[in-house]
């Protein structure tokens, strides 16, 4: 017998072994579970049950369990899983991405959300004339990304920009996921740290600006940009600093225990504005020629931004400002710099928009009431399910914002804090001083910080890695990303009865654009249709918006009336649940007006099917001319 025999008891794998085997394959296997899992649960959503709380109505119970998997597997690699390779921590990223930003892709027949439409068809305008149209709409003073997709679409040989709407959320996510994870493993030093920051960062993205559009891809340039001040830029100085302090208290020390810093002794010997802690990071060491490289990165960026969206460069502007001013940059003209930039910019490139609406630009400079008040106040209106989705939105931002506060907190208190991370979470709220940006500055603010907040935030339940106390740690951060999760798809699709876009509405725009003629004028009674989606140059249009009253008929007529080529009227159910959820309007009014219309004998139906319907007046001007 030339076999060998059975192995010795001591060689032979214990309990302790076997459970780490066993924990390693579950590991492994619940990423590719649960994303069939989940996209089958996504795929069998009935759109039809979508109602006033939006997509969260029709999500089933199977999603809730995949993520319930995915968030349990994850939170035991990151605490439990000492043996876990970054490349499974990276799936389960991945999936949860799929799941949570690419939900109403999988849901839904038709990519989501009117504003996306509408940049296909500036994407398409620039594509096929190679202008801009400034006259049409203050977006296409900042053309950029339009210019970028109008490019790509063409090098890719697409006939528009829509299939790069569904999963655009996606393929952003998982680009701010990877800076995320770089900038929290540089300033933390802790792997655990980076990965439970992508974790919490995914859920707490919920404001829903990385769909396709500027500011979605310019979100991304701010993140770069940042991260790589923040790591490569740094004052060196205050290393030297905390070491001569510390070599000064073992001197008074024999045991070799140091005093405490004391941040008025270090500002005097060092000159800061506010003292460095003990565990602040060094900026990582690299040679000229890459310093030089990497502030060719971050003024290209720069540039980009400026030349495609308003608000973004202004937060990169202030934030960069704020590092240099708390001696965390050692760029110190940097801030100059980026201010000609973004002048030049605006000053030569953008005339045919300020030009007209300087007060637009700057009249709600240094307003902060008025911006709180258009922010918060008037944007807290709608039906029940509306305003409920508005609370759930107020209380994730206020708690992010308050667990990052105690995170920062308990980091200084234990002279861990860095902060460079708390003026960059900080910086945001001085865009309060520029303008409301159509009420949606809280917003955004909420979004410039998020990325320093979720950091302090994993600050606040791991001090230190590994932790002390790591059952408990685990036990909060799953608590944390249970109600992070579940907010999320609340206050993200919590909308989605008028942000998704039905079939009948696409398919009455498209009927309008093979019949209608060029140059007549467009009329809805909201903003939320499907238009401009191409040839948005052929046509007139006009949204009457909120202020119809309970008799519309003269209002619609004047609008119809003022094209001598004629006019359509579009009456689709996305505009009836829009006026009905954001506006408040009574239950049924959209179908009032339509009742009103058919019975006054001065309109002409021309396309009824699916809910939506097309009408041109009866008098010998028509919809043709």
């Amino acid at each position: 017998m030339t076999g060998r025999g059975p192995l010795p008891a001591s060689a032979r794998p214990g309990p302790a072994a076997w459970r780490r085997t066993a924990l390693l394959a579950g590991l492994v296997a619940a990423p590719p579970a649960a994303l069939v899992l989940g996209v089958r649960a996504l795929r069998a959503t009935r759109t039809a049950d979508i109602g006033s709380m939006g997509l969260v109505q029709a999500l089933p119970a199977q999603l809730y369990l995949a993520l319930a998997l995915l968030t349990v597997s994850f939170l035991a690699a990151v605490f439990f899983g000492r043996d876990v390779r970054p490349v499974v921590l990276a799936a389960h990223v991945v999936v949860l991405t799929v799941l949570l930003h690419g939900a109403a892709t999988l849901a839904e027949p038709l990519p989501r959300f009117v504003p996306a439409w509408l940049h296909v068809g500036f994407t398409d305008y620039i594509a096929r004339t190679g202008e801009t149209l400034p006259e049409f709409d203050a977006r296409f003073s900042w053309p950029g990304v339009f210019a970028w997709a109008a490019m790509a679409t063409r090098a890719a040989g697409l006939p528009d920009a829509m299939p790069l709407l569904g999963w655009t959320p996606v393929a952003l996510n998982l680009l701010y996921a990877a800076t995320v994870y770089k900038l929290a493993g540089a300033v933390s030093g802790a792997t655990g740290t980076a990965w439970l920051a992508v974790w919490l960062f995914l859920p707490a993205n919920w404001v829903g600006q990385d769909y396709f559009s500027p500011q979605g891809l310019n979100y991304f340039f701010y993140l770069v940009i940042l991260t790589v001040l923040v790591i490569w830029f740094r004052v060196p100085r205050l290393e030297r600093a905390r070491r001569r302090l510390r070599r000064r208290a073992r001197q008074g020390h024999p045991s070799g225990s140091p005093t405490p810093l004391r941040p008025r002794r270090l500002r005097r010997l060092v000159g800061l504005p506010l003292a460095p802690t003990l565990h602040e990071p060094e900026p990582v060491a690299a040679s000229p020629a890459v310093l030089a490289g990497l502030m060719a990165v971050v003024l290209v960026l720069f540039t980009a931004s400026a030349a495609s969206h308003q608000l973004t460069p202004m937060a990169i502007l202030v934030s960069a400002t704020m590092l240099v001013a708390i001696r965390r940059c050692a760029v110190q003209a940097l801030p100059a710099l980026l201010l000609v930039i973004l002048l030049g910019y605006v000053s030569y490139l953008t005339v045919t928009y300020w030009s007209g609406h300087l007060q637009d630009m700057v009249g709600s400079f240094g307003r902060v009431s008025h911006t709180v008040n258009s922010g918060i106040t008037e944007r807290v209106r709608g039906d029940p399910g509306h305003l409920f989705v508005l609370k759930v939105r107020q209380g994730l931002a206020l708690g992010i914002w308050a667990l990052a506060a105690l995170g920062a907190w308990r980091c200084l208190h234990r002279g861990r804090g860095d902060l460079a991370l708390l003026a960059l979470a900080g910086a945001p709220f001085l865009l309060l001083f520029a303008q409301n940006y159509g009420g949606e500055v809280f917003l955004r603010i909420y979004t410039f910080a998020l990325p320093f907040m979720v950091v302090l935030v994993v600050a606040l339940l791991v001090p230190a890695w590994p932790a002390r106390r790591t059952v408990l740690a685990a036990v909060l951060a799953c608590l944390l990303s249970v109600v992070l999760t579940g907010g999320f798809l609340v206050a993200r699709y919590g909308n989605e009865s008028f942000e998704q876009v039905r079939a009948g509405d696409a398919a009455a725009i498209e009927w309008l654009y093979a019949n209608a003629t060029p140059g007549v004028t467009l009329v809805a009674i909201t903003s939320n249709v499907p238009w401009r989606v191409r040839d948005l140059e052929q046509f007139r249009y006009t949204p009457l918006g909120e202020d119809l009253g309970p008799d519309s008929l003269p209002a619609i007529e004047a609008a119809m009336l003022s094209n001598p080529r004629g006019a359509y009227l579009i009456m689709t159910e996305g505009q009836y649940v829009w006026a009905e959820t954001f506006y408040g309007k009574p239950p049924g009014w959209g179908q009032s007006i339509e009742r009103q219309i058919i019975a006054s004998g001065r309109f002409r139906l021309v396309y009824s099917h699916n809910n939506a319907k097309i009408f041109i007046l009866a008098g010998p001007r028509g919809g043709s001319g």
